[in-house]
């Protein structure tokens, strides 16, 4: 059966790399301990032909709700346009993107994707409408494939490289700092809708969390809010019911919502909005990583404004560049030496951007530390978002709520 239209395409980075090669005085992070000048010989194998890697990206970049995508592909194209701005992998490797475009619909993904695997050494990002669709042929194939996001299926599924914390403990988390609140919970049927409704019960038990309605996005919302008397809302929705989803809303709560999947121009005065944010603040010293990722945004999105998505996808290709680095210098590509490395590797530096990533560990760190930030005006000690850090957070007891899921 053949699925209405699509879009694919390849985005070649190579002209960029020429355009920037010795005008740029701030690269993306150097994860390669490599010498440039040294010469690897690395085999062919599928997604290489001896000069070129190519990857993999499976998106909504003209359907309902594009924006996020389109947002955080334009952190991945800065990514790798740095890249390859510096010699491309291993110094000598240049970066294409092979881009599928399934515009919301996950059977367009489902269709494309054995295609797609045909061309790619790795699928270096995967948004979270495609994310079922696509999962049987990477199991079939032992291919990874990077999540811009992170559920508790995700991040133990040997599969995926996340760099976020997992929904389940962002959920406990909240719970377990304010349990005392009256929460509503309002999600849709994606798959982070889903891994919050499923652990927001569970989450709540744990963390003795004294009043916690759940609400589907489909219902009155102002009416479910006002008639459970919630003082603070959790929000996770697709980009698609955001408009609804801030019009619906009574005045004078505080809302919830992830940094990373929030359209940051929305707002409403009569609303306070908390951003959960697993990365650093918003200006340039706040982290290694951030200088480097800021510039890389000046080339290549000059007129941007700050963005969380964008940088979450700029993040999100840490793991996977380094693991290609690794595989370069041990002169082999093939997907099934990638996948292996992902399973046990070494630390890998996150440059501050995330938490550092060690596959090698008896007991992996999980899960990871988020951020609290609120949007204010006219205070001191803003990012460039115009949010204030409020509060860390680590859930206390995810092992138990894990535990619980997983089972």
């Amino acid at each position: 059966m053949h699925i209405g239209m699509f879009n694919k395409y390849r985005i070649s980075l190579i002209t960029t790399a020429l355009l920037f090669a010795g005008a740029c005085s701030e690269q993306g992070p150097n994860v390669s301990d490599v010498d440039n000048e040294q010469t690897l010989s690395v085999e062919r194998s599928v997604g290489f032909d001896g000069d070129i890697i190519r990857l993999g990206v499976i998106a909504n970049l003209s359907g309902p709700g594009s924006a996020l995508d389109r947002a955080r592909l334009t952190g991945v194209n800065a990514y790798w346009s740095d890249i390859n701005a510096s010699g491309g992998v291993g110094g000598r490797y240049a970066v294409e993107l092979e881009v599928l475009d399934h515009g919301g619909n996950p059977e367009v993904a489902e269709e494309l994707v054995p295609g797609l695997l045909d061309e790619v050494v790795a699928l270096t990002f995967i948004d979270e409408t495609a994310m079922g669709a696509v999962h049987p042929f990477l199991v079939e194939g032992q291919v990874l494939g990077v999540a811009p996001t992170s559920t508790l299926d995700w991040e133990s599924d040997p599969r995926f490289l996340t760099h976020s914390p997992p929904v389940e403990a962002v959920v406990l988390a909240l719970f377990e700092n304010s349990p005392s609140s009256k929460w509503c919970v309002i999600t849709d049927g994606s798959p982070l809708g889903v891994g919050v409704r499923n652990s927001a019960s569970g989450a709540a038990r744990i963390a003795g969390a004294q009043s916690v309605t759940l609400i589907k996005v489909d219902e009155d919302l102002n009416a479910a809010i006002l008639a459970a008397a919630c003082e603070h809302v959790l929000v996770e929705v697709s980009e698609k019911f955001q408009e609804k989803l801030v019009a619906s809303i009574p005045a004078s709560r505080t809302v919830f919502r992830q940094a990373g999947l929030t359209d940051p121009m929305v707002h409403r005065s009569d609303l306070q909005f908390a951003y959960i944010d697993s990365g650093p603040a918003w200006h340039v010293d706040a982290a290694a990583g951030m200088r480097p990722f800021l510039a890389s945004l000046l080339r290549h999105a000059p007129d941007a404004e700050p963005d969380t998505r964008m940088r979450d996808g700029y993040v999100s290709q840490i793991r996977l560049h380094e693991l290609l680095e690794r595989a370069v210098r041990g002169r082999d590509l093939r997907r099934l030496t990638v996948f292996e490395a992902a399973q046990t590797h070494a630390r890998i530096e996150m440059f501050g951007l995330a938490e550092d990533v060690d596959m090698s560990l008896e007991q992996l760190s999980l899960p990871r530390e988020m951020s609290i930030r609120i949007k204010v005006a006219e205070e001191d000690e803003l990012d460039g978002r115009d949010w204030k850090l409020e509060r860390r957070l680590r859930p206390q007891n995810f092992a138990s709520l894990a535990d619980e899921i997983l089972d």
